[in-house]
């Protein structure tokens, strides 16, 4: 690959080993304001949008390089607000303009990311082969990539060129997010001064209409919390799991248990144990306690997530 084509593979997928190489070769030592105020726009972006600005330039080198130094500035940044879900947000809205720029880019370049992301993908008369390992190792929750609506023949998945984008996708969010956070000790100054003016979206989910009176219950289990997760198992979870829907106390706690663990994907501060779960479970049984009521939950969750 020349030179100039690595530059404008790198720029539109600043993530990938080439756009690295190409950080290599600046051999930057210090810090650069412009491209600084780049990272910055871009974190805001991600933050706030949902994406980050992205214009497809010929020539222009500068352009391109300060494009690719913005995102490695934004990384360094999100990793000095020290806020998992603020990380989580910057990598989901990095995956998506990757994967929009990716739905116009050659199939070379989406299976050169693809095999970049180690997904080992080979194109097969028209279709795209992806091993069923590597298939279920991405994260995503959409029906069109749930495997039961896969082909499937000897340990292998055949998808088209739109379910690959979006598994592509994922792993784009799940490589950037892996990496992060950069440990604060080797972040210069500025850029620990220059993350002070940049506020974090509120972290809050919605959960969907429900029906029935604890199917809320039900939609609060397929839906993770940043926090108010003690209360939640205590006073929710496992007085549901254990006298509403009668469930012995260590399948109660084994629900609960996965459920914490998806918690801690958006926010993994917590000091919920298991011997805690199980001790909860037993304990409303022991009391027979009830969940608490909806209206109350309302309040309890507050600012953390709302119910439609």
């Amino acid at each position: 690959m020349s030179a100039d084509s690595k530059l404008d593979f790198a720029y539109k997928y600043p993530f990938s080993q080439e756009a690295k190489e190409v950080v290599a070769s600046l051999h930057a030592s210090s810090i650069n304001q412009q491209q600084l105020q780049e990272g910055v726009s871009r974190l805001k972006g991600a933050l706030k949008e949902g994406r980050v600005a992205y214009a497809s330039v010929k020539g222009l080198n500068e352009l391109k390089y300060g494009y690719i130094m913005g995102y490695v500035y934004a990384r360094m940044l999100v990793s000095a607000l020290a806020d998992m879900y603020a990380i989580r947000q910057f990598a989901a809205a990095e995956a998506k303009t990757a994967s929009e720029i990716l739905s116009r880019d050659t199939t070379d370049n989406l299976l050169k990311v693809a095999n970049e992301l180690q997904l080992g993908v080979r194109k097969e008369d028209g279709e795209f082969a992806v091993t069923f390992e590597k298939f279920v190792s991405v994260p995503g929750g959409e029906t069109e990539l749930k495997l039961v609506n896969q082909k499937l023949r000897k340990g292998v998945v055949y998808i088209d060129q739109q379910r690959l984008l979006k598994l592509v996708g994922h792993a784009i969010e799940k490589e950037i997010g892996s990496k992060l956070p950069i440990d604060k000790r080797n972040l210069p100054r500025d850029i620990m001064e220059s993350a002070k003016g940049i506020r974090p979206q509120e972290q809050k989910v919605t959960m969907g209409a429900a029906k029935g009176t604890y199917a809320w219950i039900e939609k609060l289990l397929q839906t993770p919390i940043p926090d108010v997760r003690h209360r939640t198992v205590n006073i929710i979870l496992a007085p549901y799991l254990v006298n509403v829907k009668k469930m012995d106390e260590e399948s109660a706690a084994k629900v609960i248990i996965a459920y914490i663990e998806r918690c801690k994907q958006i926010n993994p501060n917590t000091k919920i144990n298991d011997s805690y779960i199980k001790y909860q479970c037993k304990y409303a049984r022991n009391k027979g306690l009830r969940p608490l009521s909806l209206i109350k939950a309302r309040e309890l969750l507050s600012g953390i997530a709302e119910f439609e």
